[in-house]
């Protein structure tokens, strides 16, 4: 089992986004960005924090794995799940794994996120 964690100051997300507006489409998928239409930055940053965290779980930091190769949804249970890549699964297969369980929260000034390989 393999821990991932990570955490964001909430403005120095939203300075970088409105400071580079391709940083959103770079981030993020189309389904992620649909998901979080309308939704506060703090979701947005959380949904950052989660691929950072994830990122870590896997050993990996973006070497090999891209941005999109991480999607964070929403589960039947408003849950937050990850989507892999084939290029991440393999990642997780590589360290033992068979998937990744995350948890996101945040207030109203940090969002922070834990990624479990298990």
């Amino acid at each position: 089992m393999y821990p991932g964690v990570d955490i964001i100051e909430i403005e120095r997300f939203a300075r970088a986004c409105r400071r580079q507006p391709k940083l959103v489409d770079r981030l993020f998928t189309q389904r992620e960005q649909h998901d979080l239409e309308g939704k506060s930055i703090q979701s947005w940053a959380g949904r950052f924090t989660a691929k950072e965290a994830v990122l870590k779980a896997l050993g990996t930091g973006l070497h090999g794995i891209g941005w999109q190769d991480i999607e964070i949804i929403r589960g039947p249970e408003g849950e937050p799940v990850a989507l892999l890549s084939p290029r991440a699964e393999d990642k997780v297969k590589a360290r033992g794994g068979s998937g990744i369980r995350i948890s996101i929260a945040h207030d109203r000034s940090k969002a922070i996120a834990m990624a479990i390989l298990c």
